[in-house]
């Protein structure tokens, strides 16, 4: 790691500590040379994951297209950066328990939506409407009354 100060690159670790979550490391360090002290934080930054899109066509998965969707479903709502971050970990971690590296958006859209529908009903059904391309009004009202049985259940 080199130094943010005197751009050495021999530098210890002080101290390390895992997230709440368990999916980063934050890690103390100290300059072997100038002596400063700084923090790093050691995050995994790509999954080997593809998804096999309605077409057949398969690409690496994107977290980066998964979180501007998931920041324009909630656009305009009371919603947090955190909370969206939080959700695209809670995605990540339901995605690693398949087996198979090649999974279909349909997947992965589930796995969103499951997420999406505790945290805010606009945009979980702003979501499902892109996801699930309903085909006529009757279909997206299934979708409300089954939403709204959700929140019945869990209240």
């Amino acid at each position: 790691m080199i130094c943010p100060y005197c751009n050495n690159d021999e530098t210890k670790v002080i101290d390390s500590r895992d997230s709440k979550d368990g999916n980063s490391i934050k890690r103390r360090r100290e300059c072997l040379s100038c002596e400063k002290r700084f923090s790093t934080v050691e995050k995994l930054l790509k999954l080997d994951l593809e998804v096999k899109k309605s077409n057949g066509k398969t690409e690496v998965f994107s977290l980066r297209k998964l979180k501007n969707s998931l920041l324009k479903a909630c656009e305009k709502r009371n919603i947090t950066l955190e909370q969206i971050d939080e959700i695209l970990e809670l995605i990540l971690q339901d995605l690693k328990q398949h087996s198979n590296t090649i999974i279909a958006t349909k997947v992965v859209g589930r796995a969103v939506l499951k997420n999406l529908k505790e945290l805010d009903e606009i945009a979980f059904l702003r979501f499902a409407i892109v996801h699930n391309n309903y085909l006529n009004i009757k279909e997206l009202e299934s979708e409300i009354s089954s939403l709204k049985n959700f929140n019945k259940d869990n209240v």
